[in-house]
């Protein structure tokens, strides 16, 4: 024989087993985890009449070599048999997604860093050689690798990109939380400014009713209260009424003053952010002032005066654009993380889930900064439509989050939607005979 045929048979012969080897694992595999399961179990258990391979031959194939060819053909239509056997009754989970889930989350993973150092710290206390071989021997780790060798690698990077994703959405819900919470606390400020302006209109009328009443009584000429003031610049009273009144009025423009001063510091950050990103466009809100007053008092009553609006500006466009936004990106990366633990759970991972994961991340940040479009959050007004969703008195960012989590219920009421607006038929109804 020559040495080509001798190489060639060689290989035939390395491939053949390593075909083998990786069926008889993936076997093992789909037997220990269906053994492992109380939802599922083996069929036609006891009975050796029906011509199926058993638990007992699949034993024999692994622990017995063959002795001829006809025997290994034989060994290997058993293995190729009780492979479908078993992935049927396996089902949904296959022996590659079984696989791939035991290299994500298999137990003793030696080539994981936290047991790396585990193993470093037990060779540093005198325990490395019995550490050494309890990672020695075969665990189902071991089955999952040689069933399936190409998905090690992909393991790995599914692991470290998953983590990314997972330390991603930790911060985006920390800084989601923080903006929230530092719009709530804008808000509240605005509410209790528009109450003491509020108070302010009342007493002013009260004040000019007062007035008007002093005046009457003592048949004098018309007087103002709050601005005679004595030689020594205090303010002189008329009466006890007039007291209580300018007393409250001064107590009001102090809290007044107070929640101002208040709101011009929780606006500090934005002005900041605002006054870099108009520098590159042109003149900052700074340079404004500056050219509508020239001296200091008159550009520091031209930005407080602004205060206010520009508060009211950042908290709707930040409470009803950013944060939905915001809210439906965290909303698709809770149901990712509970999807991708379910799928961990009933050992249904497979190496697609990562791109599918980054897609309905995607769909949940468009379906998080458009929500508002189609719903009404407050309720139905008179003579308005019915919105996508209904009338729910939820806000826009919950509404948002619930949109990301349910993403694919959202974008099926949207096909709904465009079929009834623009008058198509279902393509999945059978048209009438």
């Amino acid at each position: 024989m020559s040495s080509d045929d001798e190489n060639g048979s060689a290989a035939c012969q390395r491939i053949e087993d390593f075909i083998f080897v990786r069926e008889l694992n993936e076997v093992f595999l789909l037997l220990d985890h269906i053994s492992g399961r109380w939802d599922k179990s083996f069929y036609n258990f006891h009975n050796h009449d029906d011509g199926e391979p058993h638990i007992d031959e699949l034993c024999a194939i692994g622990l017995t070599p063959p002795d001829n060819d006809q025997q290994r053909v034989a060994q290997a239509v058993k293995v190729l048999c009780a492979k479908d056997r078993l992935n049927a009754v396996a089902r949904p989970a296959t022996g590659l997604t079984i696989a791939f889930t035991l290299l994500v989350v298999g137990e003793d993973n030696q080539r994981d860093w936290r047991n790396w150092l585990r193993s470093a710290v037990l060779r540093g206390a005198g325990h490395g050689q019995a550490r050494a071989g309890h990672f020695d021997k075969p665990t189902r780790l071991t089955l999952a690798r040689y069933a399936f060798p190409g998905l090690v690698k992909a393991a790995d990077r599914f692991n470290r990109r998953v983590f990314r994703i997972v330390v991603l959405l930790l911060i985006g819900l920390v800084l989601t939380c923080l903006t929230s919470w530092h719009i709530t606390g804008g808000n509240a400020m605005l509410q209790h400014l528009d109450t003491l302006l509020a108070q302010q209109v009342a007493l002013s009328k009260s004040i000019d009713d007062a007035e008007i009443k002093h005046a009457v009584n003592v048949a004098a000429p018309p007087v103002q209260f709050c601005s005679e003031v004595d030689k020594a610049g205090q303010v002189r009273f008329r009466s006890t009424e007039e007291y209580q009144l300018c007393t409250r009025r001064r107590v009001l423009s102090e809290q007044v003053g107070i929640v101002r001063l208040n709101l011009g510091d929780w606006l500090a950050p934005w002005r900041t952010c605002y006054g870099k990103v108009a520098g590159l466009f042109g003149r900052s809100p700074d340079a404004l002032a500056a050219q509508v007053e020239t001296s200091s008092a008159g550009r520091e009553r031209y930005l407080r005066g602004t205060t206010e609006e520009q508060a009211r500006v950042v908290t709707l466009v930040v409470g009803t654009a950013v944060l939905p936004l915001c809210y439906g990106i965290l909303g698709a990366g809770a149901a990712v993380v509970r999807g991708l633990w379910a799928k961990m759970r009933e050992s249904l991972l497979s190496p697609r889930d990562y791109t599918l994961a980054l897609l309905q991340l995607a769909l949940g940040a468009t379906i998080g900064a458009c929500i508002a479009l189609f719903i009404n959050p407050s309720g139905q007004t008179p003579g308005s439509e019915i919105g996508l969703l209904g009338n729910w008195a939820l806000s826009t960012s919950a509404l948002s989050f619930i949109a990301g989590f349910g993403v694919e219920g959202v974008f099926v009421a949207l096909e709904s939607l465009v079929r009834r607006v623009f008058n198509i038929s279902d393509p999945a109804r059978r048209p009438a005979d």
